[in-house]
């Protein structure tokens, strides 16, 4: 596997799989990028505003993504996503190290819903310690965490 960055060619197979990770975890749509990429439309004008790395396996499929920008000396990470099938392989890990890699030696921060634990306990697994906390409009609450 390796990790590069995404072509506009991969657009539409990347909004398919984001398509079918929300179908598992719907309250990844309370994040500010999901609600920004609705449509395969809105995914090809974030392409042109952020950075987007793409985890690619030996048989040339794409098996995760990342996407970030960088403001005032701190990335925000805004989304890590993995095909349900290849999670828990370290490709998520090897997607924010790279998005880290792209901004050396300046803040980087995520966000993630505090209902989904397996996510706080990978932030928090790869360095990253919880900054602050927003309640949003269904009573969910967000965590962003820092690094």
């Amino acid at each position: 596997m390796i990790i590069t960055n995404v072509e506009e060619n991969d657009l539409e197979t990347i909004f398919l799989m984001q398509a079918e990770v929300f179908k598992d975890e719907p309250l990844l749509t309370n994040l500010g990028y999901f609600n920004e990429v609705v449509t395969l439309e809105d995914l090809k004008k974030s392409y042109e505003k952020y950075d987007f790395l793409k985890a690619v396996e030996d048989d040339g499929s794409i098996s995760g993504i990342i996407c970030g920008y960088e403001n005032s000396n701190t990335v925000s990470i805004l989304a890590v996503i993995v095909r349900k099938e290849k999670r828990n392989k370290g490709i998520g890990r090897k997607l924010v190290f790279a998005m880290e890699h792209l901004y050396p030696n300046i803040r980087c921060e995520i966000q993630t819903p505090n209902s989904m634990p397996k996510n706080i306990a990978f932030y928090e697994s790869m360095g990253y310690v919880k900054c602050r906390q927003e309640k949003i409009s269904n009573n969910e609450i967000i965590s962003t965490f820092e690094k």
